[in-house]
């Protein structure tokens, strides 16, 4: 049980990888990559990848899928929260 999680885990963060180095050769190529939040923007892959991997974890190459797509889904909650406004109230 635990060895099929960690399995799934690990193909979702190999498919986060290869999807991570792809875009991020593509944005160096354009001049759009910021190396600051760069370590975080990795960690967070890793894990969304991880979980994704585990979710869908019905097999190697799902998993893989998986993680590869869920950097997908970290750039479409980016430009959603990049387009509205936020604003924090302090409650009284």
């Amino acid at each position: 049980m635990i060895e099929e999680i960690l399995i799934s885990a690990g193909f979702g963060i190999a498919g986060s990888l290869v999807r991570l180095l792809t875009a991020s050769l593509k944005n160096l190529r354009q001049g759009k990559i910021s190396w600051s939040g760069f370590g975080f923007y990795v960690a967070t892959v890793i894990a969304v990848g991880a979980f994704s991997g585990i979710v869908l974890g019905f097999g190697k190459v799902l998993s893989f899928l998986a993680g590869y797509a869920g950097l997908d889904l970290i750039e479409g909650y980016y430009n959603i929260f990049k387009k509205k406004k936020f604003k924090l109230y302090k409650k009284d």
